[in-house]
């Protein structure tokens, strides 16, 4: 029951920025060309394939992709595709429970993925539009189960940690 009210929260919180942000620049007058029109189309795509990122949403069929990882500080790549993991809060807090990048330690998902940036990479994943990628697989090994939320996956996230460390004790 909290998970899904975590969800729903999170879901909210995604649209409500996405709206308030399209709103704000309607307000600005940057809706008076095709060009913004686009824009708004694009942003809205985006936080739809925020929202299916964070809740695992496939049509589940994965699809594979190889190449060469790039980070541009902000996103991953390969090629023209952007690959998605999950929240940046996510992937900056969660310890990965797999070493993806094979250095012989456990860190953070993070760190697991810039460790592996200009190395060619295989992922399987699922194209929420042209050009984004869910990721579910990296390198044959499971990241995260299809359909579910980011934080069901095997890796530890600190915020599910510290609750349950924080718990007075008896």
């Amino acid at each position: 029951m909290i998970k899904k009210r975590v969800v729903c929260v999170v879901a909210v919180l995604l649209l409500t920025t996405g709206v308030i942000t399209a709103a704000a620049e309607y307000q600005a007058g940057e809706d008076n060309s095709k060009q913004t029109e686009s824009y708004g189309t694009e942003k809205m795509q985006r936080i739809m394939n925020q929202i299916r990122d964070i809740l695992g949403v496939c049509g589940c069929t994965l699809e594979t992709l190889t190449g060469v990882l790039t980070y541009d500080g902000t996103n991953f790549f390969i090629g023209e595709v952007e690959l998605h993991f999950g929240p940046t809060m996510y992937i900056k807090s969660a310890e990965s429970a797999i070493d993806y990048d094979l250095d012989g330690e456990l860190e953070l998902v993070i760190n697991e993925l810039l460790g592996l940036v200009d190395t060619e990479v295989t992922v399987e994943g699922h194209y929420q539009s042209e050009g984004w990628m869910s990721v579910f697989t990296i390198n044959g090994e499971v990241y995260r189960e299809p359909g579910q939320p980011i934080w069901a996956a095997q890796h530890q996230w600190r915020w599910r940690k510290e609750r349950q460390y924080n718990q007075p004790q008896p």
